[in-house]
C-alpha cells in the first residue's frame, strides 16, 4: 500500500505501543511484579522470534561479547539480553504503579562517594545504560548534596519514568541535555556549588570522543565529561547498578579517578586515557553481567 502516509504508520505504532504498555500495566496492577514477569516470556519469545530489527541492533554487542557462540547461541542470547531488559521496564512500572513496592538495593563504597562530597568540589558519578540506572538515582537522594541527571527528557514518552507513573517529584534534578549548550552550563554551575551530576558514559551522541579499546577493538565513547570534571576539578566514580535478583540490585563504584590535564600539549591523550578508565570499567561490568548492557547500537561501525 504505497499509498499509507508514513506519519500515519508512525502514529499506528505509537498507538500499538502505548497499548502493549497499557497489558503491562494493568497486569501489574492485578497480578503485580510475578504476574508481568510470567506475561514477559512469551511477548519476548515472539518478538525475538518474529522481528530481524532486534536480531541486527543486539548482533554487534553481543558478537563482540561472546564470539565463539554459534547462530543458535546468539539467538539465545538476544532472547537473554531482551528479556533482562524487560524485566527493567516491569521494575521500573512496578515501582510507579505500586506506592507499597520496594526494590532492595545494596551499595558497595557508599563511604568513598561520601568521602568524594566532602571535598567540596562536586561530583560526577559517571552511568551506564546498564542495570536499572534509575533505582541508582533514587538511592542517591540521601546523599548531603543535590543529585543532578544530565539526560534526554520526556514527559510524553509511552514508556514512563517510575516517578511520573506515581505522579510525585522526581527524588533528582533533571537538566535536559537538548537545553542551552546541552546542559553543559547548569551541569558547570551544580559541580561549582559542591553537588553531585550524573552523567551517562556510553554514548555518543555528538560533541568530543575519544577512540579507545573496548571488548578488544576500538571503539569511540564520549569524552565531554571528562573536560567537564578536569575543568572544574571534580572528581570522577564510575557507578554502576546490576540487578541480582527479583527485587534487588546492587550498586558498586566500579572506579574513582581526578580529571586534571598533565600540559596543554597532552591534552588529547589525557582525555583518552580517563575515556579508557571508564571502557575498562564498563568492560569488567559486562564481563559479570554480560545480559544488563542495554545500549543497542552499532558502536563499532560509527
Amino acid at each position: 500500500m504505497r499509498y499509507v502516509v508514513p506519519g500515519f504508520q508512525k502514529a499506528v505504532l505509537k498507538k500499538l505501543e502505548a497499548l502493549g504498555h497499557g497489558i503491562f500495566y494493568l497486569t501489574l496492577r492485578i497480578a503485580g511484579q510475578p504476574g508481568a514477569y510470567a506475561l514477559l516470556v512469551p511477548v519476548v519469545l515472539t518478538y525475538v522470534s518474529a522481528s530481524r530489527r532486534i536480531h541486527q541492533l543486539t548482533s554487534p554487542y553481543l558478537r563482540k561479547r561472546f564470539p565463539k557462540h554459534n547462530p543458535v547461541e546468539r539467538w539465545r542470547d538476544t532472547f537473554r539480553i531482551v528479556h533482562s531488559f524487560g524485566q527493567v521496564l516491569v521494575d521500573r512500572a512496578w515501582l510507579g504503579l505500586n506506592r507499597s513496592a520496594r526494590l532492595h538495593c545494596s551499595l558497595d563504597e557508599w563511604d568513598t562517594i561520601l568521602g568524594l562530597i566532602e571535598q567540596r568540589k562536586g561530583l560526577v558519578l559517571l552511568t551506564a545504560h546498564v542495570g536499572n540506572w534509575q533505582v541508582a538515582l533514587a538511592h542517591l537522594k540521601d546523599l548531603p548534596v543535590p543529585v543532578h541527571a544530565l539526560m534526554h527528557y520526556e514527559e510524553e514518552v509511552v514508556a514512563k519514568h517510575y516517578f511520573d507513573l506515581r505522579g510525585e517529584s522526581c527524588p533528582f534534578r533533571i537538566i535536559k541535555t537538548d537545553g542551552f549548550l546541552g546542559g553543559v552550563v547548569e551541569a558547570t554551575a551544580a559541580i561549582q556549588r559542591g553537588e553531585v551530576v550524573t552523567i551517562m558514559g556510553d554514548r555518543l551522541a555528538g560533541g568530543p570522543s575519544a577512540t579507545v579499546k573496548f571488548l578488544d577493538s576500538q571503539i569511540r565513547f564520549p569524552a565531554g565529561v571528562y573536560r567537564l570534571a578536569a575543568a572544574t576539578g571534580a572528581p570522577v566514580a564510575v557507578l554502576l547498578a546490576a540487578k541480582t535478583g527479583r527485587q534487588s540490585y546492587h550498586l558498586r563504584v566500579w572506579d574513582v579517578f581526578h580529571p586534571s590535564y598533565s600540559s596543554r600539549k597532552h591534552r588529547e591523550a589525557d582525555l583518552t586515557a580517563w575515556t579508557s578508565r571508564f571502557s575498562k570499567a564498563l568492560e569488567a561490568y559486562v564481563t559479570q553481567f554480560p545480559y544488563q548492557w542495554y545500549n543497542f547500537y552499532d558502536f563499532w561501525n560509527q
